[in-house]
């Protein structure tokens, strides 16, 4: 029976501590840094299992198994992604009895779905592993994944994460401010000056009859500042409230990381016939700007502590009207049509996954709140107070 490591990396430290930060916050993340030497030194000294039942006692101690559970379902499979050594998965994958041993608690490795994930994300998968199978063993790409890192926290990167913090927290604030207070035309300067890079490739073509129309800007969604950077970029006001001013709109409907696009809504493609596609992009190095199960009030601001951020927006030229519905084009065919135009210029891939398969991935729901139910619970709270009711 042969065996071999999945993992190019053999130290699960850096696991541990995503879990810490993640599921607790800087604290345990902090406490988690400094007890590495203690780990390192018990490794060392061949007391391995005491190394290990250490990192799990400071990185789970107080959780509840459902939030331990949530990051391993939500964060850590794309670490474990990047971690993967292909060799090594070519042969497991080719064995037909498969069996892998691990020292890590089980809720951290047993990757658990939904049972209520949707068909388009199963046929995808299916689809994926049996091409693998006809030309070359890959494991399934990650699509969906949530959390703040951007990298595995490794001892050193943990640590220089840990130094930056307290600058990132001044500096942040003092981004947000000049973006809000400096007039418009001086906005991308400042920024630049600031560390924050702005690249604008292409130029917005602004045909005489968009002038009285407006025109619609269908843009992917990477971060829930890509409107502020358009309008930062165009110099202007963009508004997401009537077709004769400049909207921007962004189809996919909920924010990707990985290089794939969402599938679009059709509904924008019946608004207008003056389309401008523009391909957004960011660049972070230690803090994702987007998250599901955080809060999403704080996305500007760990996008802004990052050291150097950036953004890449490239407007391509108008739909031409052949390829919208005034000439009899189906909505979803525009649609369909705008979302290829912006992957092939992104680089990024097509998918029929949408906003609610990506709840269902990451939170085991589909996004949305009933207003129904909260009427009815509401109506019954006064009912409660209500002595007539009865």
């Amino acid at each position: 029976m042969a065996s071999a490591y999945i993992l190019k990396n053999k130290d699960s430290f850096s696991y541990f501590v995503l879990l810490a930060f993640d599921a607790s916050g800087l604290i345990r993340f902090t406490v988690m840094l400094f007890h590495w030497p203690i780990t390192k030194l018990l490794d060392v000294l061949r007391y391995n299992n005491a190394a290990l039942k250490l990192m799990i006692f400071i990185a789970t101690v107080g959780l509840c198994e459902g939030e331990i559970e949530a990051v391993a379902r939500t964060v850590l499979p794309k670490f474990y992604m990047d971690d993967v050594s292909m060799d090594t998965w070519r042969v497991f994958s080719s064995c037909k009895k498969r069996v892998v041993v691990t020292g890590m608690p089980r809720v951290m490795v047993e990757i658990r779905s939904p049972r209520s994930i949707l068909e388009p994300i199963m046929s995808s998968i299916h689809a994926l592993v049996m091409h693998s199978r006809k030309i070359e063993l890959q494991p399934v790409p990650v699509i969906f994944n949530d959390g703040r890192l951007v990298k595995r926290p490794t001892p050193a990167t943990a640590l220089l994460i840990l130094i930056w913090i307290p600058f990132g927290m001044v500096l942040s604030p003092i981004r947000i401010l000049s973006g809000f207070i400096l007039p418009m035309w001086i906005r991308t300067h400042a920024m630049s000056i600031l560390g924050c890079q702005i690249i604008v490739k292409g130029k917005p073509s602004q045909p005489r009859e968009a002038v009285k129309s407006g025109v619609l800007f269908v843009c992917n969604h990477r971060t829930l500042m890509d409107p502020i950077v358009i309008s930062t970029v165009l110099g202007r006001r963009v508004i997401a409230v009537t077709i004769k001013l400049d909207l921007v709109i962004c189809p996919e409907g909920s924010t990707c990381r990985q290089p794939f696009l969402l599938r679009f809504s059709a509904l924008f493609a019946e608004l207008t016939d003056m389309i401008v596609p523009v391909a957004v992009n960011y660049r972070v190095g230690f803090f994702h700007a987007n998250t599901v199960r955080g809060w999403n009030c704080m996305d500007m601001i760990f996008f802004f502590m990052n050291p150097r951020p950036g953004y890449e927006v490239t407007f391509l030229n108008k739909l031409p009207v052949e390829a919208t519905c005034l000439s009899g084009k189906k909505p979803y065919d525009v649609a369909n049509h705008v979302q290829r135009i912006l992957a092939d210029t992104l680089g990024f891939e097509c998918t029929n996954l949408t906003r609610k398969d990506k709840y269902k991935v990451l939170t085991g729901k589909d996004g949305t709140v009933s207003y129904v139910s909260f009427q009815d619970q509401a109506k019954k709270v006064v009912n409660n107070f209500n002595p007539f009711s009865h």
